[in-house]
């Protein structure tokens, strides 16, 4: 007999392929021994429906289940995706402060971790924790250790922690459910534009002070909060996103308070949100940003994690940060698909040469992160084209905006008009009046631009270059 929960949903569910296949590899790990497994996914992969077709299952057969969260929109979808396939709401209970579905008897409850950690435990025979890089907070190691016998399953699109450390000391296992790329390739995720802007634009960080493995908040809200930086980000959004609902992720409610003070006298509606807002006025804000009637909110540490609204299509990066996972938590929040709208990130914080493209095939493993042996001197994970600044992965020997041959080597920064630029792994159109003497090349560049192509070194034979351009 199989362990709870893992063996195939009661109703039908139409699971993608990749969700199917990571719950027959998490019945393979747990059917061999293994009860403490890490589930592993971009933002936007449906982790939750992957959680709910288990949870479903288990409650068919009588089996108790709990589900952790730590954010309120979390345990409503939880909730809500349970009944969507098929449990009978009487089977599923919510303990959330004073909530009205509290069911002490339920098999399934949607459990707060706040509040679950001042009361009496449910009995479970499978625990589910959602955002699982922070399952090594005290807090939650306390919950998973009343349930000894339990089959723990983590969930995250960020196996570590924010000082770079693994999560190997409550999982034994970690199954990549699937690859941003291969989400975008397959339809499921969109391909985000990258604009950055020129590292004489980006905050000046030499004096702030890096605790926790991240910069300390305060020194860093000071640092970024400058008249003419936070001008530079309402500037650039009216110029390449004026009309997409935007999210801002600032480092404290000062500084977003400033960055939603100037898009207003840009005439742009424009609202803040941060944790002490009422469940009430933030339900209030979002709906009107879901409908288009506020157009940019500005965002200090509420809606990185666990928020989802397809709808919002660009994202401001004005915090800073060293920590790739929440880099990526930021950028994952507009990679959904709507209406066939792209997705666009505007980096006025330097991420994206610091970690790397949301979009980039990483390694992840229980250790964490790896770190750099001299942290003074690490490398950054992309590069920018000295004569465009788009930024480009490290190997690009083309800059795909420009043309600009770049070789294997970083080239240096040198100082050029303060506009955003692309990042982006795709080649792109040139400007329209290239140098005569690369007439060829540039053609070749075109052409893999009109078809989305990739290109090796045989491609630039300008002898196969059309003839208008020889």
């Amino acid at each position: 007999m199989l362990l709870p929960g893992l063996d195939g949903p009661r109703a039908p569910v139409r699971l993608r392929p990749y969700q199917a296949r990571a719950i027959e590899t998490l019945r393979a790990h747990v059917e061999r021994g293994v009860r403490r497994v890490l589930l592993v996914a971009p933002t936007g992969a449906g982790k939750t429906v992957v959680a709910a077709s288990i949870m479903e299952a288990a409650a068919a057969r009588g089996e108790h289940v709990l589900f952790l969260a730590h954010r309120r929109e979390l345990i409503q979808q939880t909730y809500r995706k349970l009944l969507e396939l098929g449990v009978c709401e009487d089977d599923v209970g919510v303990i959330m402060a004073s909530d009205r579905r509290r069911r002490p008897a339920a098999l399934v409850q949607v459990a707060s971790v706040d509040t679950l950690r001042a009361r009496a435990k449910p009995r479970a025979d499978l625990v589910f924790v959602d955002e699982a890089h922070r399952a090594e907070a005290r807090t939650y190691k306390a919950i998973a250790a009343a349930y000894p016998d339990a089959v723990h399953v983590g969930l995250t699109a960020t196996p570590y922690r924010a000082d770079g450390k693994g999560l190997g000391g409550s999982y034994d296992e970690l199954v990549v459910v699937a690859s941003t790329r291969e989400l975008i390739a397959d339809g499921y995720l969109v391909e985000p534009r990258v604009l950055t802007v020129p590292a004489s634009s980006l905050p000046d960080l030499s004096r702030v002070r890096v605790r926790g493995g991240d910069y300390d908040e305060k020194a860093l809200g000071d640092a970024v909060n400058q008249r003419a930086l936070v001008g530079n980000i309402v500037e650039h959004w009216l110029q390449h996103a004026a009309c997409a609902r935007t999210v801002v992720f600032a480092v404290s409610i000062a500084h977003s308070r400033h960055v939603v003070e100037r898009f207003r006298e840009a005439g742009v509606p424009a609202e803040h949100l941060d944790g002490g807002t009422p469940t009430g006025d933030r339900d209030a804000l979002l709906a009107r940003l879901e409908r288009g009637e506020t157009r940019v909110v500005g965002s200090v540490g509420t809606l990185c994690e666990g928020w989802d609204m397809p709808s919002v299509k660009c994202a401001i990066l004005a915090r800073p940060t060293k920590s790739t996972g929440l880099y990526l938590q930021q950028a994952g929040r507009i990679l959904r698909p709507w209406e066939g709208i792209g997705a666009l990130i505007l980096d006025h914080a330097g991420c994206a040469v610091e970690h790397g493209l949301p979009q980039d095939d990483r390694v992840f493993t229980l250790d964490g992160v790896e770190k750099a042996a001299d942290p003074k001197r690490k490398q950054p994970r992309a590069k920018t084209c000295p004569s465009c600044f788009a930024v480009l992965p490290l190997g690009t020997g083309v800059c795909p905006l420009c043309a600009t041959f770049l070789g294997g080597a970083t080239a240096p920064l040198r100082e050029t008009a303060d506009t955003l630029v692309e990042a982006t792994h795709a080649l792109l159109p040139l400007p329209r009046a290239p140098p005569p003497d690369d007439r060829g090349v540039l053609d070749v560049l075109r052409r893999a631009a009109r078809t989305g192509g990739r290109l090796g070194w045989d491609a630039f034979d300008v002898t196969q270059a059309s003839p208008a351009t020889r």
